[in-house]
C-alpha cells in the first residue's frame, strides 16, 4: 500500500521541518509548500489524502484556498494548523470547509492523533505479500495470521521498519522512542525476542553485538 500523502502548507520553515520529520517517521509522504499559490497548484497537479494548512501564509491564505477547493468539488480531508485562535477564526475555518482546527502552539502527539483520525482507512500497510501492519489497532498480519501486539512492542516494530535494512543501536531505539521515560536494554531485548516470534516467516530482526538491530522483510 502506498504511503498516505499529505499536502502541508506552512511558511515557518523551522516549524515545518520539525513536523515533516515526525510525519515522515510515522510513514506519511509529505509535500511541503510555503505559500497558498503553490498549494493551489499542487492540489490540481496531485491527489492527496489530507491537507494540513496554515492560515496566515503568502499569496492565498488558508481559508480562501480551502474554500476555493471546496467550491470546485474537492472533498479531501483538511486540518487548519494556525495561531488564529479566536472563536470567529474557528467559525471561519469550519465554514470554509475544514474537518478540524488546531491552534498553535500545539502538542505534536495531538496533531498525529487528529491526522490519523481523518485517515482511518489508511491505517493498514501491506509491506510484503505475506506481511501487513495496522497502525490504528497495533495489529500485524503475518502469513494470514493476525496478532495484536502490545503498544510498546508495536512501537519498536514500526521504528525498525522506518529504518528497514539499517542497523540501529539499542541506545538509539530507546532514546528515540522513549526520551522522557526510557526503558532498560533488558526490556528492549524482551520486546525484540517477542517480535521475532510474531514475525516468523514474514520478517527477520537481525542483531549484531555492539552494533544493533535491523529488520529485513522476507
Amino acid at each position: 500500500m502506498n504511503k498516505p500523502k499529505i499536502l502541508f502548507l506552512e511558511d515557518d520553515t523551522l516549524l515545518a521541518q520539525s513536523i515533516i520529520e515526525e510525519l515522515e517517521f510515522q510513514s506519511y509522504e509529505v509535500s511541503w509548500v510555503n505559500d497558498g499559490a503553490k498549494a493551489a497548484e499542487a492540489c490540481y497537479d496531485e491527489d492527496f489524502d489530507l491537507y494540513l494548512f496554515d492560515v496566515n501564509v503568502p499569496e492565498i491564505n488558508g481559508y480562501e484556498l480551502l474554500q476555493s477547493l471546496r467550491e470546485n468539488g474537492d472533498t479531501t480531508a483538511a486540518i487548519f494548523l494556525t495561531s488564529k485562535n479566536k472563536i470567529e477564526d474557528l467559525r471561519k475555518g469550519f465554514s470554509s470547509g475544514a474537518d478540524d482546527y488546531i491552534s498553535k502552539p500545539f502538542d505534536l502527539n495531538e496533531l498525529l492523533i487528529r491526522i490519523e483520525a481523518k485517515m482511518p482507512r489508511l491505517s493498514e500497510e501491506q509491506l510484503s505479500q505475506c506481511f501487513s501492519i495496522d497502525r490504528h489497532n497495533t495489529l500485524i498480519v503475518c502469513n494470514n495470521i493476525s496478532r495484536t501486539l502490545a503498544a510498546k512492542e508495536f512501537d519498536v516494530l514500526v521504528y525498525l521498519l522506518s529504518y528497514k535494512n539499517v542497523f540501529r543501536s539499542a541506545d538509539d531505539i530507546i532514546n528515540d522512542l522513549y526520551p522522557d521515560n526510557p526503558i532498560s536494554i533488558a526490556t528492549l531485548r524482551t520486546y525484540i525476542k517477542n517480535l521475532k516470534r510474531h514475525l516468523e516467516g514474514c520478517a527477520q530482526i537481525e542483531n549484531i553485538k555492539n552494533v544493533g538491530y535491523k529488520i529485513v522483510l522476507l
